[in-house]
């Protein structure tokens, strides 16, 4: 889905983002800090940034393994509607995963929105 998104956007913003599928391959759970070590080991020489809203932000502290987390990536807080704090305006949309799951946003692209139907995800 993430690649079907990167599709729909201008080609001069797609041609910026890469989508990687670490955490797809990865068997088992899948917690940040796994994603950002393998990321480590694939760009040694580069600075990680987190990019995360701030409802995210808020629950940090409850993050698997977060103290090592903070060591290795500096991050990046994005304002969400709805949630107080000192994240960064962007203009981000009104919108849950969960309201994606249950059928009640369309704010998703075109092609993702498709594919969400034609897979019958989330369907309950």
């Amino acid at each position: 889905m993430c690649q079907l998104a990167v599709s729909d956007l201008p080609a001069d913003v797609a041609s910026k983002v890469q989508v990687n599928p670490i955490e797809v391959l990865r068997t088992g759970p899948s917690y940040a800090i796994d994603t950002v070590e393998a990321a480590a080991q694939n760009y040694p020489e580069d600075t990680l940034v987190l990019v995360i809203g701030q409802d995210a932000a808020d629950k940090l502290d409850q993050w698997h393994r977060i103290d090592e987390l903070r060591e290795m990536v500096e991050f990046v807080v994005i304002g969400r509607p709805g949630f107080e704090g000192s994240g960064i305006d962007i203009g981000a949309l009104d919108v849950a995963a969960t309201s994606i799951r249950d059928g009640l946003s369309a704010d998703v692209s075109s092609s993702v929105a498709a594919f969400i139907r034609e897979n019958n995800l989330y369907d309950n």
